[in-house]
Parts: structure tokens; sequence; C-alpha cells
């Protein structure tokens, strides 16, 4: 109910799920010293079978969705299948689906084929077995996974920007130098920035543009403050895009 609160206030419309156990709480400690970041991340709560039958059935009732996305680790008591699942029943309702998440959940996940994943290099390296080091070997292993019936591959690089790999074009957007606050949030803002281009109608270039800018005006933001609008407009002119 907190968390359901604090996004109604935000304007946010909410439909969630109500569980019995209490969502998890994870602790960011900056390090101001040395501008480092200590996470304590908690285990999430387990999700009885009713709760997962009703979330299921809340997938299956949505009316006409266009975009979904689907992130983080899942419940400790659930198999990575459930995304796999999830991806099939959206894509059943003509829903582009975005999947963010690591480790056996993507692997899985990405078996049904997903519109787009946004993997970091290292999620992308464990992936696909490699330790990606240069970024030929980051374009590389993003080609085979989108060659594999993914249609957009974003791979978040963090100061050195988003790689996008499509059947089209291959872009990286580099972001302008900025004085970091926190990373926490970034890549799920970068995330909303695209979606919600892509909802708007631009083009690849135009959204991935607007992603690399929110993404790094969450970056100026202390904590899990959200980015301002006026950092996003103020930063996206300066975004560098390049085909790669």
């Amino acid at each position: 109910m907190e968390i359901e609160g604090m996004l109604l206030q935000e304007g946010v419309y909410c439909d969630f799920t109500p569980i019995a156990n209490d969502t998890r709480t994870n602790i960011v400690l900056n390090v101001t010293d040395t501008a480092q970041q200590i996470v304590f991340s908690a285990g999430g709560p387990e999700i009885r079978p009713a709760e997962l039958t009703a979330f299921f059935k809340k997938l299956e009732g949505l009316h006409s969705p266009e975009y979904v996305s689907i992130s983080g680790s899942l419940p400790k008591n659930l198999r990575p299948v459930i995304y796999a699942r999830a991806i099939e029943v959206l894509k059943n309702k003509n829903a582009r689906v975005l999947l963010d998440t690591d480790g056996e959940n993507l692997r899985v996940g990405i078996q049904a084929k997903p519109t787009m994943i946004k993997p970091n290099i290292h999620e992308l390296g464990r992936l696909t077995g490699r330790d990606l080091t240069r970024f030929p070997e980051v374009l590389e292993a993003a080609r085979e996974i989108q060659q594999s019936g993914i249609e957009i591959v974003l791979v978040s690089m963090g100061a050195k920007g988003i790689l996008l790999v499509s059947d089209h074009e291959n872009i990286l957007a580099v972001p302008p130098k900025v004085e970091v606050v926190n990373t926490v949030g970034a890549g799920d803002s970068a995330v909303a920035g695209f979606i919600f281009g892509q909802a708007k109608g631009w083009s690849l270039r135009e959204s991935l543009k607007y992603a690399v800018a929110v993404g790094t005006a969450t970056t100026l933001q202390p904590g899990t403050a959200l980015a301002r609008l006026s950092d996003i407009e103020r930063l996206a002119p300066q975004v560098e895009l390049k085909s790669v």
C-alpha cells in the first residue's frame, strides 16, 4: 500500500496484485568521500500459487496493451519459465514486450522472443558465456542475440552509452559528460525513456537519444529521486548518435 500511495502521489495509475507477504526493501548507501555506492539487496517475498494465478488472470485481462516492460528478478520461489509465460500471454495480445533481467531469467525469457531486451554488458556476457571487454565483442554478442529472433537489443554500457542493435541499423548513443551523483535506477529510467519514445511514434534513433537523456538525468539525482524533465530536455540534444 505504501508503494501504491507514493505512485499515486506522482500521478501514476496503479493496478497491483496484492500478496500476503511484504515487498522487499533495498538499501543504497552513497559514500561521499570515495563516490562509491554500497547496495544491500534483500530477498523478495514468496508468492503463493493463488497470488500467481491472480496475477496471470490480470495479464490475460489486459485490454489491447501496446508496450509492456518486464524487469528485475523473480521472487525466490518462482522459476524463470514464469517470465517466458508472461511474454507469451502478452504477445498473444499483440503487445510489444521489453524484458530487462539477468541470468537464467533472461536466458529462459528470451526463448519466448520478447520484442526487446536491455541487458548491461555484464548481463550480456553472462547470456552469451563470454567476457566482453571491447566494444566489437559487445556488438558481436548483441548481433548474435538479435539474430536469434529478438527485434531490438539494447545494451547499456554506463558512461559509454547505450548500444542499439536491430534488423535495420546499429546505433551507439553516447551521453554527455556529467557529474554523476547516483546510478541507482538509471537503467530502468532509460528503459522508460525508450518505451516513451516508441509509444509516441518516434524513430529508433529519437527514442534511443531520449532513453540516454532520461538515464543520464537520473544519475544527477540523489538516492531514488526521479529525473527532472528540465534535465532530460537539456541533455537530449547533447546525446551523440553514431552508426556502428
